[in-house]
């Protein structure tokens, strides 16, 4: 009786030592890693919106600065950000008629495709290449000059979400 006593307190002293770790800010960085750099994107697309690489960048850089332990660097740094927008377009997703029998659009689709290279110098097996893509529907009344840098804002949460992860969210 008295060996099942003392193993049940230090079964409980043990459980009491268990710690465990949860970081709802993004994911877990290599603890090696430090610094990032963000190179400015390059604007590839069709249709060209002047401010839209810039702001690609910059979220990035915010998006890695917010969610992660790392310092952005303007020199060699542990891992790099790099790419280029493909794809910008505005079309029609959804068609109504009218009492007159003329179809229109209902909704149109925001679409952004973003090719991103992520080095890793300190892992460099861990570095890819690939095409992130996001959109977001709004609207065919609304005037999308109006609420344009909104939607872009929406489709690139997107996107930096899904790079962060693929980098170093490791999720």
């Amino acid at each position: 009786m008295g060996r099942l006593l003392c193993l049940i307190v230090l079964l409980g002293l043990n459980v009491g030592c268990v710690r465990v770790n949860f970081n709802f800010t993004g994911g877990n960085v290599d603890a090696t890693l430090s610094t990032l750099f963000v190179d400015k994107f390059s604007n590839e697309a069709d249709i060209v919106i002047p401010y839209l690489a810039q702001e690609v960048s910059q979220q990035l850089q915010e998006r890695f600065l917010s969610q992660s332990r790392l310092t952005l660097t303007s020199g060699a740094a542990d891992v790099s950000l790099s790419g280029s927008i493909v794809r910008f377009s505005v079309l029609p997703v959804a068609i109504q008629s009218s009492q007159t029998g003329v179809n229109s659009a209902a909704q149109n689709r925001l679409s952004i495709e973003v090719r991103v290279q992520f080095k890793n110098n300190v892992n460099p097996d861990d570095g890819w290449e690939q095409v992130f893509r996001g959109f977001t529907d709004f609207d065919a009344d609304e005037d999308f000059s109006r609420v344009e840098r909104e939607k872009i804002n929406l489709v690139l949460e997107q996107i930096t979400q899904d790079v962060f992860s693929k980098s170093i969210g490791k999720w």
